[in-house]
């Protein structure tokens, strides 16, 4: 493994963002012991959610000293109103300024159909917002065609050339870099400028990892794992994103051009379990060894 490689991979280490929800936040009653305050944590937001509840564990988070970045879907807020009132209890309750945005699966409840409905009110400048990440599908969405999704991203971007924050790509999990990589080149062609925050697993059995591939609909996935769980004995074992991160900051290194920013996990195999493994490598060395793994050096 090259210098250059080490460097941008311990980059990516110190950098990462992650992924909870208000449950797992209540379970651990505090991510001081879990993680280091230099990382965004994400709270999603599931479809039959209280938003309250989100409310609320991003104040906590931001007490303990996180930056936080509570999930906004669009069509699961009911209309205008709703959605000021939910943005205003972020910013001046919980005190965040940073947001994703999304569509949300699920039916519409409301007025509201897109994340660019969201955008395209004054509300995220009103109340204070200075980042603000948008959906990216680099194997597509089952809730919405290739078509539509590639206007979206046209779209993203002729409002983020209008707004007063900053706003990024935050991606759906993907377990190939080539998603990546090929997602990135057409998205070159359509003109997209915006930054790119590539979501990944974190460790989690092939079984627990195929189960949320089949969830969320994206099939070159489901392809890949499916490869891998012909033997039996692997599907119930630990499966650690070491080549993915590789093969991305590979990628980066040889394409000056990428937008690929950071990357985010989704602790699939469970937050502690995947800020344990984390934190180890931040503090180790290590090695990229020929069975595509990172081999810790100073156990």
């Amino acid at each position: 493994m090259s210098e250059k490689n080490i460097n941008l991979i311990r980059n990516y280490l110190n950098n990462f963002s992650i992924e909870t929800t208000p449950n797992v936040y209540n379970k651990y009653n505090g991510f001081s012991d879990l993680l280091d305050k230099s990382h965004l944590v994400y709270i999603t937001y599931l479809p039959d959610e209280n938003s309250q509840n989100i409310i609320t564990v991003a104040k906590k988070l931001k007490l303990e000293g996180y930056e936080v970045v509570p999930h906004l879907p669009a069509r699961t807020i009911k209309n205008n109103s709703e959605l000021e009132k939910y943005i205003a209890n972020l910013s001046e309750v919980s005190g965040c300024n940073k947001i994703l945005i999304i569509g949300g699966g699920g039916n519409q409840k409301g007025d509201i159909s897109s994340s660019i409905d969201v955008l395209k009110t004054d509300l995220l400048s009103k109340y204070n917002f200075i980042e603000v990440g948008v959906a990216g599908h680099p194997e597509g969405s089952p809730d919405i065609n290739d078509e539509e999704i590639e206007k979206a991203i046209i779209e993203k971007n002729k409002i983020a050339l209008k707004v007063d924050y900053k706003m990024y790509l935050a991606t759906q999990f993907f377990f190939e870099a080539t998603s990546l990589i090929e997602w990135e080149i057409n998205l070159k062609n359509i003109g997209n400028k915006l930054d790119i925050h590539a979501g990944i697993p974190g460790p989690a059995s092939l079984k627990t990892l195929i189960s949320y591939a089949k969830s969320c609909g994206i099939g070159n996935s489901i392809r890949f794992l499916s490869k891998q769980a012909f033997n039996i004995t692997k599907l119930a074992s630990p499966k650690t994103p070491d080549k993915l991160i590789y093969d991305l900051a590979e990628y980066k290194i040889n394409n000056n051009e990428t937008n690929l920013k950071k990357l985010h996990f989704y602790p699939f195999g469970g937050i502690k379990k995947t800020t344990d493994w984390l934190n180890k490598l931040k503090k180790s060395n290590f090695l990229y060894n020929l069975n595509n793994e990172f081999e810790i050096l100073d156990e």
